[in-house]
């Protein structure tokens, strides 16, 4: 190696300690380290209180709801066309999930009133989609008389 007997018998000594080390260290974790087992209530918790609550979101599912929808066209042949949706709303504060419960029926007016004013062209685009969100936040808030619906995400959006 380099020719010196003394520093090449150090340098074989480091390389072997350093070896038997790396062969301990993994002989340590696979054969004789065991993983204590996961508490999911006690990470729960602890994840809980490390957090703050604005951090998690409060989501409200409204449930499945169709809704016919006023034709663009007033001839006679056209058919009626229907919306179907479903969606969950996320709420600025966790606090406001009762007053959702509560006024769950003034919300489903808001949301036919809305999806029925809409055409089916209209709803089957991204723009609309869209626009029909932020028109549902707008009247649910106003319904509310307080900013309650921070986000509204559709789970189910079928046009027929």
């Amino acid at each position: 190696m380099t020719g010196k007997k003394l520093l090449d018998t150090i340098l074989v000594g480091a390389m072997i300690l350093a070896t038997l080390a790396v062969v301990g260290l993994f002989y340590y974790t696979e054969k004789m380290y065991k993983k204590p087992p996961i508490d999911e209530n006690a990470e729960k918790a602890a994840l809980m209180t490390s957090v703050d609550a604005k951090a998690i979101p409060t989501f409200f599912k409204v449930d499945k709801m169709t809704i016919s929808l006023i034709p663009k066209n007033e001839a006679a042949n056209s058919r009626m066309r229907w919306l179907e949706i479903e969606m969950h709303l996320v709420l600025f504060e966790a606090s406001a999930l009762e007053e959702m419960k509560v006024n769950l029926p003034v919300v489903q007016d808001r949301i036919i009133d809305i999806a029925s004013k809409m055409g089916p062209d209209e709803l089957n685009s991204l723009s609309g989609k869209i626009l029909l969100e932020d028109r549902l936040k707008r009247e649910i808030n106003k319904a509310l008389h307080k900013p309650t619906v921070k986000n509204i995400y559709f789970a189910s959006f079928i046009v027929q």
